[in-house]
């Protein structure tokens, strides 16, 4: 990657990490700012207690529930494979970040074969993010991961994820895991799933069990999935009950992991049989969508910072106040915004960065 690409993940992260938004509402997007640092096919946060026991993650590829029910019962707790035993060690460093490779005789285990082949991880890059402040106190684990047909983890990749640490404890520290109502409007991604009128799924695509699993709303851990499976179809259950009066229309959701919406559309089967095709949104917060716009757009650093502040509502004494320049000097740059986006208004800057 360029050094003006890692330049320009690290401004977004930056500026992410400064939204004040709870961290489960800004994981969905930190983690793929993250992998733009330190190239990765995919990531995940693990919250963890003071024991190292997992109690509650965020995956953009995670186990089935009944999957990850056999991970808790077969390796979780297993010596060999203690979550918490790796954990603690890591914690107990003095370097935050780590990084392995699976082994050759890793290769031959079933925990290789029924975890680490299935999320395609071949190489790990880690960190431990501690809380802000004096204390240091640990939160989780961040999780970087490389497939089979990818090299190893670098020491510059490792330097990278070191240089940002900063920025994820201000963010990662603030864990309110409560619904959270922040405007949002634009789908950040979709899944569908077909369901018989008892709720049983018939067909789903990838990404549908993740996505319902974070409206449903509550924390995920191994040692919870034995019982989600049960969860998710009474949750399922309420949403066709719900959406049944009213097929097409738009339910939403408000879940700690942010907003989401389900719609539902009758199918008639070969069997004249009624099914229903379920779909779920999970929709990008307002704040999230102009900084990520933003970094789409031909602005400088403090160009793309102006932007935002100005899209956030910001007014010019705010952000002199922010950049710590006067009044003037914040004037001359909010023009300076103006003119390279070709707008005359300040809600037309929030419009470009929604619509990049």
């Amino acid at each position: 990657m360029s050094h003006n690409s890692v330049g320009s993940s690290r401004i977004t992260l930056r500026q992410l990490c400064n939204l004040g938004l709870p961290a489960p509402i800004l994981l969905p997007s930190l983690l793929p700012a993250l992998r733009s640092l330190a190239s990765s096919s995919h990531a995940a946060f693990f919250y963890c207690d003071a024991s190292g026991h997992m109690t509650n993650m965020y995956a953009e590829r995670m186990l089935p529930p009944e999957a990850m029910a056999r991970y808790y019962e077969r390796h979780y707790r297993a010596d060999s494979h203690a979550f918490s035993k790796s954990y603690l060690e890591r914690v107990a460093s003095s370097d935050p970040v780590s990084m392995r490779t699976v082994t050759a005789s890793e290769k031959q285990s079933d925990y290789y074969k029924e975890v680490l082949s299935f999320l395609d991880v071949e190489h790990v890059l880690y960190a431990i993010i501690r809380s802000p402040g004096a204390k240091r106190e640990p939160i989780g684990q961040l999780s970087l991961y490389r497939g089979a047909d990818a090299p190893a983890f670098t020491k510059d990749d490792a330097q990278a994820l070191r240089d940002v640490l900063h920025y994820l404890s201000t963010a990662l520290a603030d864990s309110n895991f409560a619904p959270q109502s922040v405007p949002s409007e634009q789908t950040a991604e979709e899944a569908m799933a077909v369901l018989d009128a008892s709720g049983s799924i018939l067909y789903s695509d990838g990404e549908w069990s993740r996505l319902v699993r974070l409206a449903r709303g509550d924390r995920i851990s191994p040692g919870q999935a034995r019982d989600e499976p049960k969860a998710l179809l009474s949750f399922l259950r309420g949403i066709l009950e719900t959406t049944h009066n009213a097929p097409n229309a738009l339910h939403m959701i408000d879940s700690p992991w942010g907003r989401f919406a389900f719609r539902q559309h009758k199918l008639n089967t070969a069997s004249g049989d009624t099914a229903r095709a379920l779909i779920v949104s999970r929709l990008a917060s307002d704040p999230i969508r102009l900084t990520e716009g933003a970094s789409r757009l031909d602005l400088s650093p403090q160009q793309r910072e102006v932007a935002l502040m100005i899209a956030l509502g910001s007014t010019n004494a705010e952000i002199a106040h922010k950049l710590d320049v006067s009044v003037n000097t914040a004037g001359y740059h909010v023009k300076q915004v103006f003119t390279k986006l070709d707008v005359h208004d300040r809600a037309d800057v929030a419009q470009i960065l929604r619509r990049a």
